[in-house]
C-alpha cells in the first residue's frame, strides 16, 4: 500500500498525568490524532484544507495497547504509518516509543472519508489516492 512514515516528538505536559503521575489514557487519542495530522502533512496534504474543502474523516475505530507508562516530562516518539485504504475508509498504525526505545503503546485507527454538507460516507477522493498509494 505506502511506505511513507512519519515521526513525531512529544514532551509530556503536566495536565496529561493523572493523580498517579502517569499519562491519563484518554491522552493517547490526541497524541494519535496529532500523529496523524503530521503524517498528512508530511504527504503535502492540510487536514484543515480538507475540511474547508467538505471532506471530513471521523474515527471509527480505535485500538490501544499500553506496554510502559509516560509521566509528566518524558519525551516520547509517535512513529505512523498508513496500514490500509480500503474505498470508504482509511487505517493507520502507531508505535509510540519513549527515549530508550522502548515500546510505550502501540495502536491502530481507522476513519471513514465523510461528504461535509450531507454526512454520508463517500470514497476516498481520487486526488487523495496518490498521496495514499506509491506510485
Amino acid at each position: 500500500m505506502c511506505n511513507k512514515k512519519t515521526t513525531s516528538s512529544c514532551v509530556v505536559q503536566y495536565h496529561q498525568v493523572d493523580q498517579m503521575g502517569i499519562v491519563h489514557h484518554a491522552q493517547y487519542a490526541y497524541f494519535l490524532e496529532q500523529s496523524r495530522i503530521e503524517w498528512l502533512q508530511h504527504q503535502g496534504v492540510s487536514y484543515a484544507a480538507l475540511e474547508k474543502d467538505g471532506i471530513l474523516l471521523p474515527l471509527t475505530d480505535i485500538s490501544i495497547h499500553y506496554k510502559q507508562p509516560l509521566r509528566f516530562e518524558d519525551r516520547f516518539f509517535v512513529h505512523v504509518s498508513l496500514e490500509s485504504l480500503d474505498g470508504f475508509f482509511v487505517t493507520f498504525s502507531y508505535r509510540i516509543e519513549d527515549v530508550a526505545k522502548r515500546i510505550v503503546a502501540t495502536a491502530s485507527t481507522r476513519l471513514v472519508f465523510v461528504d461535509a454538507a450531507s454526512r454520508k460516507a463517500i470514497k476516498c477522493p481520487k486526488f487523495l489516492e496518490s498521496v495514499f498509494h506509491l506510485g
